[in-house]
């Protein structure tokens, strides 16, 4: 449980201090000397190296994060704003998913409790909390996009179906053409046995039957 959250006195340079960091070259390490040359010279806007280092956007040293280089992003640098926040104030949100809509009242006794801080810290730890809000989107998380979209690999552990063998061709055999007659034989009516063996004889040296 954190015994402080981040905050700026100056809570008005936060939305430019945010254009700044999306117009500007992305730096080796982001302090106050940086600040400066991009017009931030009050005192009160040091603290939002502080701030930018809650929300995981720099490092300890002050060198810009993964997170950092997406907040960079024109589209979505709302939406991944608004998902630093849910993390930097995991506590708050335990107990009221949609705190960044909670009333003054609602959020200050959160933070309170939380905290266990004076009335005047809880004050600026509020500022700072609805300032970032309200630049942030909280309607869902960032999907991170590659530019170069990635080919679809295929599942190495998916095999690809193996087709059936095929049939052998089917080996048609070729039909030998065979004839049939039928001859009828008009016998003339006689009882001489030699005209029937004479048309037999005849039958068989010619047809072969």
């Amino acid at each position: 449980m954190p015994d402080q959250y981040p905050y700026i006195i100056s809570n008005n340079k936060i939305e430019p201090i945010l254009k700044r960091i999306r117009t500007a070259a992305k730096p080796e390490k982001l302090g106050q000397e940086l600040l400066g040359t991009w017009g931030f010279t009050a005192s009160n806007d040091r603290a939002m190296t502080r701030v930018l280092k809650a929300l995981g956007f720099l490092s300890d040293s002050g060198a810009p994060t993964a997170d950092y280089d997406r907040l960079r992003d024109p589209q979505h640098w709302r939406k991944v704003l608004g998902e630093r926040i849910r993390q930097t104030y995991s506590d708050l949100y335990a107990m009221d998913a949609n705190m960044h809509s909670a009333n003054e009242a609602e959020v200050k006794g959160a933070i309170s409790r939380i905290t266990g801080k004076d009335e005047e810290t809880v004050k600026r730890y509020y500022a700072t909390f609805k300032a970032l809000c309200a630049l942030a989107d909280f309607n869902q998380e960032v999907i991170d996009e590659n530019p170069q979209k990635k080919a679809v690999e295929p599942n190495p552990t998916s095999k690809v179906p193996e087709p059936a063998p095929a049939s052998p061709p089917s080996i048609v055999h070729p039909r030998k053409s065979e004839y049939h007659y039928n001859i009828q034989i008009h016998l003339p009516v006689t009882t001489d046995i030699s005209v029937y063996n004479a048309i037999f004889k005849s039958l068989r040296d010619n047809l072969g039957v």
